[in-house]
């Protein structure tokens, strides 16, 4: 369980990275109630239970062979089916994580075809492999991942896969995430190819010796095509039926029902009239040269040649008959120069990547390792190439005025050394010199799988999609596309693609228009029915307007078209799509022949169709035209006639005016604002580079100052840094970039000048940067490879990085991994013989490239080995034949008698008679206690050597379980030193904790690992000779306790108590009975607390103390002379505090009098109202109208802030009473004052806000709000 766990979040953080934190607690609360209700319902009560793949034993299910769980509801192990016909599943609802499952159907002399009913399971990551033959070593027919087939959603029109041998091997694995509802697959023998299961030839045709002979009305391999679907559109007069030939489109159509206007492009199957390349490939090389397609290796399944041609016009294939020549190999690059093939990179067998270059010859028919004109490595910002790479692109850059600067540009791919590779190299044809370039613009990520397309009209490359790396754990797909300049080396941001995707094609058949086909556009394994495994979908990229449009192939097509991995190459004007992968290695060709313009005689219309060209609109002729067809100057020019993109409409232009907005300000540099199409312009603040942003279209403060150009912005390497996630890529841009340990990033770091003070810190950041630990690709061992936390692929031998597993594996080659040690198949460098790991032939059964050989001594004996149904693959071991005669052989089963060699069984079956050699079990698998080891497969049980202080050990390490607390070592030969316990347990020693005088101490033997205590010892040798000694003692359970003396050099030790109960006990040695305290450096009386026979869990306190006895006189005396000193103390800091905050009030009065004094002057106009004369009798009316009508708010006449603008001097006119009387009294000069006082400020800035009464239409009034300033005009700031 607990491997599953930390499987289950490797993967987490690797595959599902974007995942919240709600979702990580969501999925261990349901693991958790999972596991709690697989607990609850683990027990059975009838057979049906058991899910009719076992029966019920006991409450408890005994799965028949093949399957699991504790309802038997998951496959497992291997299993040999023998009928005509049958069905293999996964099990009941989702299959189950970390799960292996084989199914060997055995049919001699006959085909076994095998359909997909229904199949789902996590795409790129858990498999269904399909062999024809009996073992792994037998030819791969088939790898299935991902959404396939389910419901109405089909990857192919047939799907089955045919086995000729007699025997197929049908093996799943999963991996410890992600699990979805499996697949359901049946089987016949001798069967014809069919769409339905379970019907021959689709229920259109007859099965003849395994070929169909359809129905008039139909055709196809599996009579699955209609040879007139929808009648041709003879409605629509768009072609005619002919029984025997099919549809007769007429002028203007194509397609097999006539349903394609050749005007808007139209899509055919080709059909070559040899099938030479029956296998198919993908991720192979794709050149055309003269009328021919050459095809250069590719991932075929060990089943393909290094090249194949396809002639155009003959519609042939052939195979030259090469000598010498490069290692099979895919991912790797092709281009034509000249008559000359160019071959670059790719990944050969399970050795990764290489950096070789090889170039054919056509003409010659021969090939030539090149070797290149390479700059050293001198850790400068320029790597040393070429490298070694794979799933990256190769494009040739002509130059007219100088043949020797013709070029081939290879755009990113994989390194195993440097992962995810965002640089550039060139290769000259001409001087054969090898270039890895510094680009600007930008900062692209690179990637694997992606497509680099040239379009001559721009001069400009285009690079879409990918595998990238999101960090040093995960990847992700890329939906970005790039524009790179070979001649200034730059590079610049074009609008998304509507999804992301990797090895798809890209193609420019028409100028400016780049057609991408097919790919893997899996990327989140939550969103699996969104973004399939194989794509089958067309898009049209539009460079001179930077739009995305979604194009459409006709259902009725033929072949099917779902699929990565294949190859786009032009002929004639047309495309043709050649091979890939769909589970299958595809060898079919699609073709697709572009339309044309003309037709298209609306300016709407034609702007917005793609018929496989880019239109344009010639306004002053009003008709549409191919752009190859207009001159690039005049489409450039400012007062041309042509149109080259759609007026976009009010909605739209809003929506992407929002867009630009939002990714114009999630731009961090320069660089990447202004290399964009976006409109960003890059805002400098005045003060410096501090502060800028980017913003779109202009800057908001009129202040900053725009940079619009990529030559205006300064050189920041940090963008550039931020792209590499692996120390050695880091590390290699030894100027610009360093690597954290600390954080695993890289970041940008400016070596200091010679003007600088270089510190010792300065010089070990560089010294850091350049010593990378090892790369993952750099193991050549599992426990090496896992503890690094990596990935160690089994059965590849390969050792990959975190975020490198679909790009080191697209086509399902590693049929098992793994991210933990416990299980790694072996130590050190033997990773091929993976059988012999496995010492029983349960374990040996459950892995597909296994079987068992039993010694004969019907004892359960024998040894695992590499082979299949018919015996081991002895070849492989320079084994001979008689190493295992075919009766002793056991590859789906395993002998009945499963003793171990420890015993025989009784009778005919498999119940183990008494075992020997100390072991115990159903099989003799265990040792008794007291011994250990492993008796597995005829191992030995030894006995445990405890020094005498235990009688049990670990059963599979022989570590003691030591009964005394306080005991160490594997044999429990010493004493705990680093816990205070000494002395000497050899001999029947034994151990003491050393108890401190006057301390109390508390032992909790609670643990897991104290369940095997039963004593524990202590000692105590009292200090002070003057004084008595008191012990306590108090345990939890009931235990016995010793307590024993020792006198000065004596070593008898002698007993005062024996056999005691310890649950609560106190006792007193007096100093007239002992002599306490040490004499010459010799202790004089040490005792000796010995506490056994109890069982853990339980706590003990203990303590022995010598305290004097308490003067009462003496301590009154001294606490009342202190708390009198206490008193005095307080009362004099009390005055002084008094005396103190006078002090201050004082002062701050003096402040307070010299800023009022210090005022500025100034002169108010106020308007001061007659005050009405109060009658006694209307005294009272007035003073309630008074209360009922709202106060005015006084407002200051000076509001002067002090330093600081946290408090000011505030000043009202107040009015002095008048004792009723409407004028002032005698005395008074004009009956007002000046009242000032010192406030806080919350906010200077605060509006005061009177409510003034409005007249509206009707006489009806409203109230508004007048905002005015606290301040007067005429204030002292």
């Amino acid at each position: 369980m607990l491997e599953v766990l930390q499987m289950f979040l490797f993967l987490f953080k690797s595959k599902y990275r974007r995942k919240s934190t709600d979702l990580l607690v969501c999925v261990s609360v349901l693991l958790f109630a999972v596991g709690s209700l697989q607990q609850v319902q683990s027990k059975c009560v009838a057979p049906e239970d058991c899910g009719g793949h076992g029966v019920c034993v006991n409450e408890t299910c005994a799965c028949y062979d093949g399957w699991q769980g504790s309802q038997c509801q998951f496959c497992g192990g291997k299993v040999r089916l023998g009928t005509s016909n049958g069905t293999i599943h996964d099990g009941f609802g989702n299959y189950s994580i970390g799960v292996k499952c084989s199914w060997l159907i055995d049919a001699p002399n006959a085909s076994i075809t095998i359909h997909l009913e229904e199949f789902a399971t996590e795409c790129g990551w858990d498999h269904l492999y399909i062999y024809d033959g009996d073992s792994v070593n037998s030819p791969l027919l088939a790898v299935f991942s991902g959404l396939m087939y389910s419901n109405a959603y089909r990857i192919r029109k047939i799907p089955e896969v045919v086995a000729q041998s007699g025997t197929a091997l049908v093996h799943f694995f999963s991996d410890d995430a992600y699990n979805m509802s499996g697949f359901n697959i049946t089987y016949r023998l001798n069967a014809c190819p069919s769409n339905v299961s379970g019907v021959d030839c689709s229920g259109n045709g007859v099965c003849i010796d395994g070929q169909c002979t359809c129905n008039g009305h139909w055709t196809g391999e599996a009579c699955h095509l209609e040879k007139c679907p929808n009648n041709c559109g003879a409605h629509d007069q768009r072609g005619s039926c002919e029984p025997e030939n099919g549809c007769k489109c007429s002028p203007g159509f194509k397609g097999s029902d006539c349903s394609q206007p050749a005007s808007n492009g139209y899509w055919e199957s080709i059909l070559p009239d040899n099938y030479v390349v029956g296998s198919g490939s993908a991720s192979h090389g794709a050149a055309v040269w003269k009328d021919s397609l050459y095809i250069i290796s590719g991932e075929s399944y060990n089943k393909g040649k290094m090249l194949y041609t396809y002639d155009f016009n003959g519609n042939v294939w052939e195979t030259p008959h090469l000598n010498d020549g490069p290692h099979m190999r895919y991912a790797h690059s092709t281009v034509l120069y000249g008559d000359k093939l160019f071959l670059y990179g790719g990944i050969c067998g399970n050795r990764g990547p290489t950096s070789e270059l090889w170039a054919f010859d056509i003409n010659a028919q021969s090939w030539e390792n090149i070797t290149v004109k390479a700059e050293s490595c001198n850790g400068s910002i320029l790597l040393c190439g070429p490298l070694k790479s794979a799933g990256h692109t190769a494009t040739v850059v002509a130059n007219i005025g100088n043949k020797k600067a013709d070029r081939m540009v290879v755009i990113f791919g994989h390194s195993p050394e440097l992962g995810y590779l965002n640089t550039v190299q060139e290769y000259y044809f001409g001087t054969r010199e090898w270039h890895i370039v510094k680009t600007r613009g930008y900062p692209v990520k690179g990637g694997y799988g992606h497509t680099a397309a040239w379009d001559y009209y721009t001069g400009r490359i285009y690079v879409y999609g990918g595998v990238v790396s999101l960090n040093q754990s995960a990847q992700v797909l890329s939906k970005h596309i790039y524009a790179y300049d070979p001649n200034d080396r730059s590079w610049t941001l074009l609008t998304d693609a509507p999804s992301a995707r990797f090895l798809h094609t890209a193609t420019f058949i028409s100028p400016t228009l780049m057609i991408v086909f097919g790919g893997n556009t899996h990327n989140d394994t939550t969103h699996n029915s969104s973004a399939k495994c194989y794509s089958s979908d067309i898009l049209a990229y539009d460079a001179i307007c930077d739009t995305w449009q979604t194009m459409h192939a006709p259902e009725t097509i033929q072949s099917d078209l779902a699929r990565f991995g294949h190859s786009a190459s032009i002929f004639e004007g047309s495309l043709y799509i050649y091979g890939g992968f769909d589970g299958q290695m595809l060898s079919d060709i699609l073709k697709y022949t572009p339309g044309t313009c003309d037709p298209l005689s609306a300016q709407n219309v034609c702007l917005n169709t793609r018929p496989g060209v880019k239109c344009v609109w010639d306004h002053k002729n009003g008709r549409c035209i191919n752009i190859k067809d207009v001159p690039r100057t005049q489409l450039s020019s400012a007062d041309s006639v042509i149109l080259r993109c759609p007026e976009m409409n009010r909605s739209y232009i809003g929506h992407r005016i929002f867009q630009d907005t939002e990714i114009c300000g999630e731009m961090e540099d320069c660089a990447s604002c202004v290399s964009t199409t976006r409109k960003c312009v890059w805002c400098n603040t005045v003060s410096g580079w501090v502060g800028s942003a980017c913003a779109y279209d202009s800057c908001k403060d009129s202040k900053d100052l725009p940079i619009f150009s990529l030559d205006q912005c300064p050189l920041d390497a940090g963008p550039m840094c931020d792209k590499l996630h692996t120390c050695k890529a880091c590390s290699a841009q030894t100027n610009y970039c360093k690597w954290s340990y600390e954080s695993a990033k890289c970041s940008t770091y400016t070596p200091p000048t010679a003007g600088n003070n270089q510190t010792q810190t300065d010089v070990m950041v560089i010294d850091q940067g350049q010593q990378c630990p090892r790369v993952c690709s750099e193991y050549s061992s599992c426990q090496n490879c896992t503890q690094e936390e990596c990935i160690w692929c089994q059965n590849e031998g390969r050792c990959v990085d975190k975020n490198a597993y679909i790009s080191s594996f697209p086509y399902g080659r590693c049929r098992e991994w793994t991210t933990v040690s416990t299980k790694c198949r072996s130590s050190g460098n033997e990773e091929k013989s993976q059988c012999s790991f496995y010492l029983t032939c349960a374990q040996c059964r459950d892995d597909p490239a296994c079987g068992w050989c039993d010694d004969g001594s019907r004892t359960g004996l024998g040894k695992c080995m590499p082979g299949g149904y018919a015996g081991p693959t002895l070849h492989t071991q320079s084994l001979p034949s008689s190493t295992c005669p075919s009766e002793r052989w056991h590859f789906t089963n395993c002998p009945l008698c499963q003793c171990n060699g420890h015993a025989s069984c009784r009778g005919n079956t498999s119940e183990c008679l008494p075992c020997r050699g100390y072991t115990w079990g159903a099989h003799c698998e265990r040792c008794v206690q007291g011994y250990w080891g492993s008796p597995i497969n005829g191992g030995q049980c030894q006995p445990c050597e405890c020094n005498g202080q235990a009688t049990q050990c670990h059963p599979e390490s022989g570590k003691c379980y030591c009964t005394t607390k306080g005991l160490g070592g594997d044999h429990c030969e010493k004493c705990d030193a680093a816990n205070h316990y000494h002395g000497d347990p050899t001999n029947k020693g034994f151990c003491y904790y050393d108890l401190t005088i006057d301390y109390q101490f508390t032992f909790n033997l609670s643990k897991k690992e104290d369940r095997h205590y039963t004593q524990i010892n202590f000692r105590n040798s009292p200090t002070k000779p003057d004084i008595d000694a008191d012990f306590t003692i108090t345990c939890s359970v009931l235990a016995k306790m010793n307590i024993t003396v020792k006198r000065g050099n004596s070593k008898d030790e002698k007993a005062i108590y024996t056999g005691h109960n310890c649950s609560t006990f106190r006792s007193r040695f007096t100093k007239s009975e002992y002599n306490f305290g040490t004499e010459d450096n010799v202790t004089l009386t040490t005792f000796y607390v010995y506490v056994y026979d109890f069982q853990p869990p339980l706590w003990i306190q203990i303590s022995f103390s010598q305290y004097p006895k308490l003067n009462l006189q003496q301590f009154f005396i001294t606490f009342s002379t202190c708390f009198l000193l206490l008193l005095l103390v307080a009362a004099i800091m009390w005055k002084i505090k008094q005396r103190y905050d006078m002090y201050t009030r004082r002062q701050r009065l003096f402040v307070e009098m010299e800023q009022m004094a210090s005022r500025p002057f100034s002169q108010v106009l106020v308007e001061v109202e007659v005050k009405e004369k109060v009658d006694a009798d209307n005294a009272i009316h007035l003073a309630l109208e008074r209360l009922r009508s709202k106060k005015d708010a006084p407002s200051p006449i000076a509001l002067e802030p002090c330093s600081g603008n946290k408090a000011a001097v505030l000043s009202l006119l107040v009015r002095l009473p008048t004792g009723g009387e409407p004028y002032t009294v005698r005395g008074q000069s004009a009956g007002l004052a000046i009242a000032s006082t010192l406030v806080t400020l919350g906010n200077t800035r605060k509006l005061s806000v009177d409510q003034v009464k409005i007249e509206v239409k009707g006489g009806a009034t409203k109230t508004s709000r007048k905002s005015q300033s606290q301040h007067p005009d005429a204030g002292c700031l």
